[in-house]
């Protein structure tokens, strides 16, 4: 799969990155959703997405998100700052 560097991914080509063949169905599922709303999240842009959304997804596909934020002096905050 060719990836374009400078735009951002959608979750299809994310689960498609992952190796992960899991259904749309089971997707939707594991996210408590109906299987036309994970077909829609697929096709949309990771930045127009919400995080709670993109989390229940990589959970369904058996993957982890991690969110760091990097501060202007190099101080770098893991994902305890979204607890």
């Amino acid at each position: 799969m060719k990836i374009e560097q400078n735009k951002p991914l959608t979750l299809s080509e994310i689960k498609e990155l992952s190796g992960e063949h899991v259904k749309q169905a089971i997707i939707a599922y594991h996210m408590s959703v109906q299987e036309p709303a994970v077909s829609k999240l697929e096709r949309k842009r990771m930045t127009s997405l919400q995080l709670s959304k993109i989390q229940r997804y990589m959970t369904a596909i058996g993957a982890t998100l991690e969110i760091k934020v990097t501060l202007r002096d190099g101080t770098v905050l893991g994902e305890d700052v979204f607890k």
